[in-house]
């Protein structure tokens, strides 16, 4: 419970807020945020502004002293739900164990104990920020893999149908004159067939990351788990700010892990091969140079994975594109 006195009633100031999808809306007046928080259009955690004020700041900061002056200057003590997290006048709550519930979720709130559904919560009054960790934005990418498999393959299928006719052609024009010539200019037509795939599938993953990110806060796989991206004061990010993060999650990311990884694998086996064929043994220097190539192939995806895993150990969960884009992955 928060406590807040002061000596003059405050004026009736023109209040900006910002809605569950981060849009900013109002100005509205100190009764009309009120009713907001009670209709649960906004809640403890939604950014308010006014003029005056030198940041944007989460409701449950102001809300104290917007009800004080609603009441004429008298101490208001305030509470948020833990149920719903909108904050309401302590004495309007009912207590369970160190959380408050809001009149309005009351009954909700004891059907669900009755039910067994609720067992012990805590209270939402002092709840910071409450962010993802690795393993869950490990699952929400798995998930967001899925979601992007089929529009990608769909761009390849030119690809796909341009190497099947071609090693149609390829069997069919053996002991023919001109086949060296139809050979190369299908393979011409596969590499070309190729390259707009991939243009396709990278043209899929920026639209997929950028606009559900700039939109809906979330790329699927983050709206599955029930985590959204957000700025560091916890407002929507910009289409801009959205495509900042995708450069630095996909192709600096990428850049980092699979180049280095890929270049100790050739070099492995390169070199060991090399030394495979002065000494004659073909054969077993091959396997060797395979498995130790492979060995550490894997072990620099490992380190380089470093960009990503190393939001299990920051205080903040953030991956290297977050910290990049200024970026932050928290529950809703």
């Amino acid at each position: 419970m928060v406590w807040f006195k002061t000596g003059v009633s405050l004026p009736m100031p023109n209040w900006f807020y910002t809605d569950a999808l981060a849009a900013q809306k109002g100005p509205v007046d100190d009764l009309a945020l009120l009713d907001l928080n009670r209709s649960g259009a906004i809640t403890a955690r939604s950014l308010v502004w006014r003029e005056g004020m030198e940041a944007w700041a989460p409701f449950l900061t102001v809300a104290g002293k917007v009800m004080e002056n609603e009441s004429h200057g008298e101490p208001v003590g305030i509470g948020v739900c833990a149920h719903s997290g909108q904050v309401y006048r302590a004495e309007e709550m009912l207590p369970y164990g160190e959380a408050l519930i809001g009149p309005e979720q009351k009954e909700s709130f004891l059907q669900m104990m009755m039910e067994g559904a609720v067992v012990e919560i805590a209270d939402a009054t002092y709840r910071g920020t409450e962010y993802v960790g690795f393993w869950w934005r490990t699952l929400s990418s798995l998930l967001d893999y899925m979601v992007k498999m089929i529009p990608s393959m769909l761009c390849m299928v030119p690809y796909y149908v341009a190497s099947f006719s071609s090693g149609i052609t390829a069997g069919t024009r053996v002991g023919q004159g001109d086949d060296l010539m139809s050979l190369s200019g299908f393979t011409a037509m596969t590499m070309l067939a190729y390259g707009l795939g991939m243009l396709g599938v990278l043209a899929v993953s920026i639209f997929y990351d950028t606009w559900m990110v700039g939109k809906y806060q979330a790329t699927a796989g983050k709206m599955i788990i029930g985590a959204k991206v957000v700025n560091p004061d916890g407002s929507r990010l910009t289409y801009k700010r959205a495509f900042i993060r995708w450069l630095a999650k996909k192709p600096l990311n990428y850049l980092i892990v699979w180049i280095p990884s890929a270049i100790g694998f050739g070099l492995i086996v390169g070199v060991i091969g090399a030394a495979s064929n002065n000494s004659g043994d073909n054969a077993a220097g091959f396997v060797f140079a395979m498995v130790t190539g492979l060995f550490i192939y894997f072990a620099l995806l490992a380190l380089c994975s470093g960009v990503y895993w190393m939001a299990a150990f920051d205080p903040e969960k953030r991956a290297l594109h977050d910290r990049i884009a200024s970026t932050r992955v928290v529950k809703k």
